[in-house]
């Protein structure tokens, strides 16, 4: 029992300890990351630009637009239906290990 309690106090103090001050985060200027829903959030240009800029760069991306219509035109209206659950998951893990081509092609539209 001593040895889960000072493993908690320990985890504790370390995360007092290393967390970034609030502070220091507000002069830099960078805050909290605000989520947006792709299908609803996102202007449907930029949701082009965007799904072309990552169909672009990530050839496992191109694959599943291609078995989805093979524009990006289809392929965001199936991400987007009420039954785009299956394409949203194919999309999700060919961009698994991608995340320099999320950040680029998410700069295009911001």
């Amino acid at each position: 029992m001593q040895t889960v309690f000072f493993f908690f106090l320990l985890a504790t103090i370390a995360y007092v300890q290393c967390r970034p001050s609030e502070e220091v985060l507000e002069a830099a200027g960078t805050g909290a990351v605000e989520e947006k829903d792709f299908c609803k959030d996102i202007r449907k240009a930029d949701q082009v630009l965007f799904l072309g800029c990552i169909s672009g760069m990530v050839p496992e991306a191109d694959k599943v637009m291609k078995e989805n219509g093979g524009d990006v035109h289809s392929l965001l209206k199936k991400i987007c239906s009420e039954n785009g659950d299956h394409v949203q998951n194919q999309m999700l893990k060919a961009l698994e290990m991608s995340d320099e081509a999320i950040e680029v092609c998410s700069e295009l539209i911001q």
